[in-house]
């Protein structure tokens, strides 16, 4: 990111908005202004620069200059508990195995508390476990944390390179979707290699 306006994009995205347009309205900008300074055919006017900082929460001097730290330190009020931004990095089925989206799509603002290092975001998609996560909700991930536990949820990922979200029992040791439908078969583990991504540790609406 070598110019104002490849960090502008960054900072955008990764504040959670999908295009250009839905920043410059949440601004109050004019489209064709926001886009013009985001895509680099406008230079960022020194008088912008605060407004484009504060909305997507990084420092002026970073976002013109590149210099410094990426982040502004938010103000947090006595007794509140400070969020942090955990990158979405697409969906994950809860349902028939498919491949992952790995693109990223944004991020998700959670309690600092519930965020563990290198934590990240998916997206439900599927019914297969609508008891605790149910289809279109937002799952939390820790990746440093592998280890299969019976009654604890886990994404997976299958020797396919297809990942799919279950809760892990034992006797036999298999994957079990937790549905209010039946139709859904387990995964008996010790066949086919199975990788562990990670466990679940959160479910959330907030975006």
């Amino acid at each position: 990111m070598s110019t104002p306006a490849e960090r502008l994009r960054f900072a955008r995205e990764r504040a959670g908005f999908q295009s250009a347009k839905d920043a410059a309205a949440s601004l109050g900008v004019p489209a064709s202004t926001y886009i013009g300074h985001e895509n680099g055919s406008r230079g960022i006017p020194r008088d912008r620069a605060p407004q484009y900082a504060r909305k997507f929460k990084v420092t002026e001097e970073w976002l013109l200059y590149g210099k410094g730290e990426v982040d502004a330190e938010p103000e947090v009020p006595e007794g509140a508990e400070r969020v942090v931004q955990v990158p979405l990095l697409g969906d994950v089925p809860a349902g028939p195995v498919r491949e992952a989206v790995r693109h990223s799509r944004g991020f998700v603002l959670i309690p600092e508390s519930e965020a563990p290092k290198d934590s990240y975001a998916l997206r439900v998609s599927g019914e297969s476990m609508n008891v605790h996560a149910p289809n279109g909700c937002t799952i939390i991930i820790n990746p440093n944390d592998i280890d299969l536990f019976e009654g604890r949820r886990y994404v997976v990922r299958t020797g396919e390179g297809e990942a799919t979200f279950k809760e892990y029992r034992e006797g036999p040791a298999r994957l079990v979707a937790v549905s209010t439908y039946d139709d859904y078969e387990d995964i008996r583990l010790g066949g086919e290699p199975i990788e562990v991504l990670g466990r679940v540790i959160s479910v959330t609406t907030r975006l």
